[in-house]
């Protein structure tokens, strides 16, 4: 138990300090490896690391898909991002048991009909044209493949993996990456928590022989619980965020729920919103970060073995619209 406990220890000051240099703004591809996937999760401010037992939780510290009192849980989750981009997500995870839980998911992030502006040269250039197509419109997609284990190897200790293929499809050009997550969480008492994740490990994605650094990020969480005569239950989740290409960031959210049916979220991600880079000679720092307030509801029904959730989160965003997701689940005991 102790030597689980210091391992768990090492693995947060071993991925801080390889965080320790921040990169610039703007380096990383794949940039849909950012956004949220699931109500819930983004409702608290996407302070999402100690989460445990939700099947979105594939998509944030695979340590957290493990499953204790359902055998199979289903997420379905739907999200009009910016600029009307569609951004959908299904996830299945299943208990094996002692053996632990099992996990695939599923996101799909892009745009169609796109006005194509296609650049051609003159006839006597031709064989230095790189755009070959001559449709008006064009259309990126981005797509994600995710599998995951997690496992109890204590009471407290919690581990989990994902695997990742990563696709990403522009007009007529392609490119695809591979990563791991690793994740773990640690149950102190029965009302606090503990957990760390190191997100999109993995290879760089490449076009014409320019190679681009996908989304790495690390983040260290903690969250406390308390329950008022078993009827009211408040939580508390704060995360320490690391990316590659921002500064230290702060997410912060809170929960309330009443007879485990129906729940109210709020979180905001501090010194994201309005995060400002270093600027250059020829120009001043500009906002890197849009995101600013978030808030949801939740919603949950058993129905014997069945159970069915829906959960809603609205995210302001700075310039631009705002942002609502949905999230629809099932269950099985």
């Amino acid at each position: 138990m102790k030597k689980l406990t210091l391992l768990f220890v090492i693995f947060i000051i071993l991925n801080s300090i390889s965080f320790s240099q921040v990169r610039k703004s703007g380096i990383n591809s794949l940039a849909f490896l950012k956004v949220g996937v699931g109500a819930k999760q983004v409702g608290i401010g996407s302070a999402a690391t100690t989460l445990i037992g939700d099947p979105n939780m594939v998509f944030w510290n695979p340590a957290g898909i493990i499953l204790e009192n359902n055998k199979a849980a289903f997420d379905f989750s739907y999200n009009r991002w910016i600029a009307d981009i569609v951004n959908i997500a299904g996830v299945i995870t299943y208990n094996l048991g002692r053996t632990g839980t099992i996990g695939f998911g599923v996101i799909s992030f892009g745009l169609s009909g796109i006005t194509a502006d296609r650049d051609l040269l003159p006839p006597e250039l031709a064989y230095l044209q790189i755009d070959n197509q001559t449709s008006s419109t064009y259309s990126f997609r981005d797509i994600a493949v995710v599998f995951s284990y997690a496992r109890k190897v204590t009471d407290a200790l919690s581990l989990g993996v994902n695997l990742k293929y990563l696709h990403e499809r522009i007009d007529d050009l392609s490119a695809n990456a591979f990563a791991i997550d690793i994740g773990a969480n640690y149950k102190v008492t029965n009302f606090w928590n503990l957990g760390a994740r190191l997100s999109n490990l993995g290879s760089d994605i490449k076009y014409y022989e320019i190679s681009s650094p996908i989304p790495l990020l690390f983040s260290i969480g903690t969250s406390f619980k308390y329950t008022y005569q078993g009827i009211f239950t408040g939580k508390l989740f704060i995360d320490f965020v690391q990316p590659q290409d921002l500064t230290q960031l702060f997410f912060a959210g809170i929960e309330f729920d009443v007879w485990n049916m129906f729940s109210l979220r709020a979180g905001y991600k501090f010194n994201y919103s309005g995060t400002k880079d270093k600027g250059a000679s020829w120009r001043d720092p500009i906002e890197t970060t849009i995101e600013g307030f978030s808030a949801g509801v939740g919603a949950k029904l058993e129905l014997g073995d069945y159970g069915v959730s829906f959960d809603y989160s609205f995210t302001q965003m700075k310039l631009l619209n705002d942002v609502h997701r949905i999230t629809v689940g099932f269950s099985l005991k």
